[in-house]
């Protein structure tokens, strides 16, 4: 009989459950193309922002924004958002999506063009998570 495992460290069980789901999907859609994306922002080959991101199928999926506070409100992360949207679309991406906390940046993927479309609140000190977005 099967039984259920707790892991501390989940290698073996994601590459796993994604082997399988990436089987299954393939089975349904077709094999769909796939790739990591980063884009940085230097100074003195010191890495103080960056974007990461993902594309699947013709979708980029921004994971993890982060700017140094010093380059903030000087257009490097308008800029930044652009270099890694453009690389998508060199690779077929169509729409681009992501994620954000109340207290992080839903004002600037606003300003950035990005939409809001659903959100979940209940975070502890009233934080509510924000998904966003936008047509490339």
């Amino acid at each position: 009989m099967p039984a259920i495992a707790v892991e501390r460290t989940i290698g073996i069980t994601k590459r796993a459950v994604l082997g399988g789901l990436a089987g299954y999907n393939n089975e349904k859609m077709g094999r769909q193309k796939y790739k990591r994306l980063a884009v940085s922002l230097r100074e003195r080959n010191k890495i103080v922002g960056g974007v990461v991101g993902e594309v699947w199928t013709t979708v980029l999926f921004i994971q993890l924004f982060w700017m140094d506070q010093k380059f903030r409100g000087k257009d490097f992360g308008t800029k930044l958002i652009r270099a890694i949207e453009d690389e998508a679309r060199e690779f077929g991406a169509t729409r681009s999506y992501l994620d954000t906390m109340s207290f992080q940046a839903p004002g600037f993927y606003r300003a950035c063009g990005y939409e809001e479309y659903g959100s979940i609140e209940g975070y502890p000190g009233g934080i509510t998570r924000h998904w966003f977005t936008r047509s490339l």
